[in-house]
């Protein structure tokens, strides 16, 4: 059992980001659908409404949740917004190359390429957001290792 917490603890973001991941997936994955299948919008323009919905339920899921990343004050969470948006935007020009590629070039089942393009995009995404929200943390945990390794040489 303590090789499982310890596992747990060491990769603890990546669990929480896999999961809100999947979720943040899910949610462009039907936004696309509805917006495409449903409502008959080019697939462009329904890939891109399904980024833009997807991009906001995850800052918010990364900020709080994944890697509880408090902003000092607004500017603070200006920079964190538009670090984000802007790694995200990298992402949504990945995410409509595959797109394009996988429909108009390959001629591949919309859906199919939608769920395809999540995968490789979420593994990108997954990086990115490390680096916006762990800046804090990366330092609270040297501090703390700091501090740990003072302690035992008093010991």
């Amino acid at each position: 059992m303590q090789v499982l917490i310890k596992i747990y603890r060491r990769y603890r973001y990546f669990w929480k980001y896999a999961i809100f991941g999947f979720i943040a997936a899910l949610v462009n994955i039907l936004a696309f659908w509805l917006l495409h299948s449903v409502l008959l919008e080019h697939y462009l323009f329904s890939n891109t409404i399904a980024w833009v919905l997807a991009t906001l339920f995850s800052f918010y899921a990364n900020k709080t949740v994944v890697f509880r990343s408090k902003s000092k004050n607004l500017w603070h969470w200006c920079q964190e917004f538009a670090g984000f948006m802007l790694t995200r935007g990298l992402s949504y020009l990945f995410d409509t190359f595959l797109m394009f590629l996988g429909i108009s070039v390959l001629f591949w089942a919309p859906m199919l390429v939608k769920i395809i393009d999540q995968v490789l995009v979420g593994i990108f995404n997954y990086g990115t957001s490390r680096l916006i929200f762990m800046e804090h943390n990366q330092k609270m945990r040297m501090r703390r290792n700091i501090m740990k390794r003072l302690s035992n040489r008093n010991d």
